[in-house]
């Protein structure tokens, strides 16, 4: 069931809080000097977003999204963060099942879509125009249309569908599903189904090269990372991971395609998988139970967000050290991080 985060006292913070924070960047902007990059962290069990200003390494605002907060992501352009929210307890329909929207400028809840039952993860599609969003407990993934923000259809995928990705070339939406151990392939022009393919044990996150040519799923019971060739829709590679017991979770590729970082959560480690060779090549220690993971828009910062440790880490992707941490929420979960001279364009 949903906990109690709505209290008088905790929400005159919040807005206290991002109050001043949309003043402190406004006289930024008017100096001339340069906005904060935010970093925007999912809280499952405190039912928040956490938003981090990443240059001075704090927590700036809290808002209060009325459920278990999950995936989380930036639309195009950076103006809106969209998270996707659920009841604590899965269930066929709950009044909390929704995808909120968060504006960068005010950091302000500004309107809940209808994303059918337990929303866990979502994607944007690269043109800005539609979520795709996976709905754990019916094994759907529901296409909202963001223009009128309303459910545009909803496509059947596999057993508890997860992650969610859309390629940077437009063309496609993958989906994994934990219990089929399957990804299923979605044509972001038609919202169909147009293929499926088995995978490692427990397939959890996806991420596309920035060449949209491969797509890379973490196996969560595997212990390993499924490498895909989207030409084919089949699986390339397979990558083994420390050990095979890190239960690897979040996974993103560098923006030159030649690294992908995976959130290993149970070893508390970020692993850097070289793409070219297809094996790892360092370990770096985070916080406990890593889940989310996500990189800055010029790729030089990496952030995970360390579900068992309520804090995030900051990697520096040249030297691969983390330079800080900042604490957060209760079990964070996922991260999607935007520079505010971007949204406000």
């Amino acid at each position: 069931m949903r906990r109690g985060t709505g209290a008088r006292g905790a929400a005159v913070v919040a807005v206290a809080l991002v109050a001043g924070f949309a003043l402190t960047v406004r006289a930024a902007a008017a100096q001339g000097s340069t906005p904060a990059l935010l970093a925007f962290v999912s809280n499952e069990a405190s039912h928040s977003v956490s938003v981090v200003d990443l240059d001075a390494r704090r927590v700036v605002a809290t808002i209060d999204v009325g459920g278990r907060a999950r995936g989380i992501q930036a639309a195009p352009g950076g103006r809106v963060v969209y998270v996707a929210v659920s009841d604590d307890s899965p269930t066929v329909e709950s009044s909390a099942d929704a995808i909120v929207a968060l504006d960068v400028a005010t950091l302000r809840v500004t309107g809940r879509l209808e994303a059918g039952t337990d929303p866990e993860q979502l994607a944007v599609s690269t043109d800005g125009k539609k979520i795709f969003a996976t709905n754990e407990d019916a094994g759907t993934a529901t296409v909202i249309d963001l223009r009128s923000r309303k459910t545009l259809s909803s496509a059947v995928v596999g057993i508890e569908p997860e992650g969610v990705a859309a390629s940077p070339d437009g063309k496609w939406v993958y989906v994994t599903a934990e219990t089929s151990n399957s990804v299923s392939m979605i044509d972001a022009r038609t919202a169909k189904v147009v293929g499926n393919v088995l995978v490692d044990v427990r397939p959890r996150a996806v991420a596309f090269s920035p060449d949209s040519r491969r797509a890379y799923v973490t196996a969560e019971i595997g212990g390993s990372l499924t490498v895909l060739d989207t030409r084919r829709h089949a699986v390339a590679g397979t990558v083994a991971l420390e050990g095979n017991a890190g239960k690897p979770v979040g996974v993103v590729a560098s923006r030159d395609g030649k690294r992908v970082f995976v959130a290993n959560g149970a070893r508390g480690v970020v692993s850097v998988v070289d793409a070219g060779t297809m094996r790892v090549t360092q370990s770096v220690r985070v916080g406990s139970r890593p889940w989310g993971i996500a990189l800055s828009p010029n790729g030089a910062l990496l952030v995970t967000a360390d579900g068992m440790s309520d804090e995030v880490s900051l990697i520096d992707t040249r030297t691969l050290a983390v330079v800080g941490r900042v604490a957060v929420g209760q079990r964070p979960w996922g991260v999607a991080i935007v520079g505010v001279a971007s949204a406000k364009r």
